[in-house]
């Protein structure tokens, strides 16, 4: 565990499946490859688990930490690649979402659009992005909490669709 860089206060040598003990488990796919197949065939989900607990791993799993998009594309452009590859109701709902959170912004701070990318956009902070944006999609946060969003209510949803996809057509942000 020394050899990957693990402090000694967060050496453990236990089964690997408790809260706790799930932050360790990319260090079997690390320290013993012959051990960490078996727990894959053996246990659904291992290799996922693993993926989304490596701290060495920089994007992160579903893009959970830091984010990063095809070097031939801007955030923006990311952005509606994203929106293009998901199902068209799911896709809907994300722009509709996406175009009052431009709009929002449109009316306030960025009357010619927001940033492709901003300093500190994708922490906790309500900094306006189009990388932030991409977080959102990529963590399937269908909500838009991240976008500072709350759910809309159930029995008002399909009104609320409705609606804001005939401001949309109007605004024509996206």
């Amino acid at each position: 565990m020394h050899q990957a860089g693990v402090s000694l206060s967060q050496m453990r040598i236990c089964e690997p499946f408790g809260p706790e003990q799930r932050k360790g488990l990319w260090l079997y796919h690390v320290l013993e490859p012959e051990t960490w197949s078996l727990a894959c065939e053996r246990v659904s989900g291992a290799d996922a688990g693993m993926l989304y607990t490596n701290p060495r791993n920089k994007s992160g799993f579903y893009g959970r930490h830091q984010i990063s998009k095809p070097s031939h594309h801007t955030w923006k452009s990311y952005a509606h690649f994203l929106l293009a590859s998901l199902p068209e109701k799911t896709a809907e709902h994300y722009r509709n979402k996406i175009a009052v959170y431009l709009r929002w912004y449109a009316e306030r701070d960025y009357p010619n659009g927001i940033p492709d990318a901003q300093e500190g956009d994708t922490s906790t902070k309500q900094i306006p992005s189009w990388r932030r944006i991409c977080k959102t999609i990529l963590r399937n946060d269908f909500w838009c909490r991240t976008l500072a969003f709350s759910p809309t209510k159930s029995h008002c949803y399909d009104r609320y669709f409705k609606r804001i996809q005939g401001k949309r057509k109007d605004w024509q942000l996206i």
